[in-house]
C-alpha cells in the first residue's frame, strides 16, 4: 500500500497458508503468536444464520469469519467468504494506521471485538 494519506480500495485476494475452513476461537487467538509484529488479534461475533451461509448447517459455536490483525503500523483484513467458485479465507490487503482508510478502519473495529493482545488504536 502507498504511504499517502489514502489508500486505494480494498480488493480480496486469496489468502495463502489459511485453512480449508473457518477458525475457531482459539486458532484466531493464536495468530497472535504466529506472526513477531502482530500487537492485537481482533474478530468479528456473526449470527448463526450467517454462519451457516458460510459454513453449512449448525456451525461451531466458536466458528470465525473475520479477523482483524492489527500490527504496529497497519490493520489486516481477512475473511472466509464466497469468492469465485469456492468458499476460502481473503485478505482485504493492509490499511496503515495513518493513512485515511486506517481511520475508516478504526471506525469498522466498533463491531469486532479482541481475543488477543492490546490495541495500539
Amino acid at each position: 500500500m502507498s504511504d499517502d494519506s489514502t489508500d486505494p480500495p480494498m480488493r480480496p485476494e486469496p489468502a495463502d497458508g489459511w485453512p480449508d475452513g473457518p477458525l475457531s476461537e482459539r486458532a484466531a487467538r493464536d495468530l497472535l503468536f504466529d506472526r513477531e509484529d502482530v500487537v492485537a488479534v481482533w474478530v468479528m461475533d456473526h449470527d448463526e444464520t450467517t454462519l451457516s451461509a458460510l459454513v453449512g448447517p449448525d456451525p461451531p459455536d466458536d466458528a470465525v469469519v473475520d479477523v482483524v490483525l492489527e500490527t504496529e503500523d497497519a490493520f489486516e483484513m481477512y475473511s472466509y467468504t464466497h469468492y469465485e467458485t469456492a468458499t476460502r479465507w481473503v485478505t482485504f490487503g493492509e490499511e496503515r494506521k495513518e493513512s485515511e482508510g486506517g481511520g475508516t478502519m478504526r471506525d469498522t473495529l466498533a463491531d469486532y471485538r479482541i481475543v488477543a493482545g492490546e490495541s495500539e488504536s
